[in-house]
């Protein structure tokens, strides 16, 4: 069995041979990278983006690039230029006419994709977790659309279409929750979390679609990478704060076994 916690909470899973619609939709990718229509550059990107959804107009975005723009570095000086460095999903549903970034100008005012970039590490890869981007729009809507790569200097290098992702295997859920061994604060978390695999291998990834009640109010706070953190503290200043986390134990009787992420 898998374990699952949730600072107070711990729960196991189970095998489920059934899907209902919304988990069929809780995950897409963009994975097929080919050179945007008219570029003529060197850069030749692939890799893998995986698309989640939080709440019903948030967008979150797990990637692995590689062959992106190695000027896209940490220290890379793009204040000004407009999309440098940038993935993100554009309106178009063919990369011949990927149209511009997607998001619902009816309901977010402001472009939610224009600080959305990625980070070029020493080893020419670029990676990134948990990044949220508020688009007005449901995971449905994005289903279609267009993901796209940009240079340093903002131009289209990269384009793949969003599409549901592939899932490896039946889903595992967590469907029960009981307070966690020696946990005596007064949060009571109910609610179910199912687990989706993607790839095999060193290329798999688990995917996790959750709704949860009681959970702690502190946590509504995320910061501008999208990581969870206590209302007041830092960024990543408190070590699993406010994290759902799949555990190596197997089961939630003892905080001995729980073991480690």
């Amino acid at each position: 069995l898998l374990l699952v916690s949730l600072l107070s909470t711990c729960g196991a899973s189970s095998v489920s041979a059934s899907v209902t619609p919304t988990q069929a939709q809780s995950s897409l990718e963009a994975n097929a990278f080919s050179l945007y229509p008219g570029y003529t550059g060197d850069l030749a990107v692939s890799g893998n983006v995986q698309v989640g959804q939080d709440g019903t107009g948030t967008q979150v975005l797990f990637f692995h690039l590689e062959g992106a723009d190695p000027q896209c570095t940490s220290s890379a000086d793009i204040a000004g230029v407009a999309n440098a460095c940038g993935i993100h999903v554009h309106a178009g549903l063919s990369c011949d006419d990927a149209g511009d970034h997607y998001y619902n100008s009816n309901s977010v005012t402001e472009d939610p994709w224009k600080p959305v970039r990625y980070t070029v590490d020493g080893n020419g890869s670029a990676s990134g977790q948990n990044v949220h981007v508020v688009t007005g729009w449901g995971i449905g809507d994005v289903d279609g659309r267009t993901m796209v790569v940009h240079d340093i200097n903002g131009s289209r290098v990269a384009c793949a279409l969003v599409q549901g992702a592939q899932v490896d295997g039946m889903p595992l859920f967590v469907e029960s929750f009981s307070k966690y061994p020696g946990y005596t604060g007064s949060l009571s978390i109910a609610g179910s979390v199912a687990v989706e695999q993607i790839g095999t291998g060193a290329e798999a990834s688990q995917v996790l679609d959750f709704s949860l009640t009681g959970a702690d109010p502190a946590c509504s706070v995320a910061d501008s990478s999208g990581a969870r953190r206590l209302r007041g503290a830092a960024s990543g200043s408190v070590p699993n704060a406010c994290g759902i986390h799949v555990h190596e134990g197997s089961n939630c009787s003892d905080a001995d076994t729980v073991g480690g992420h």
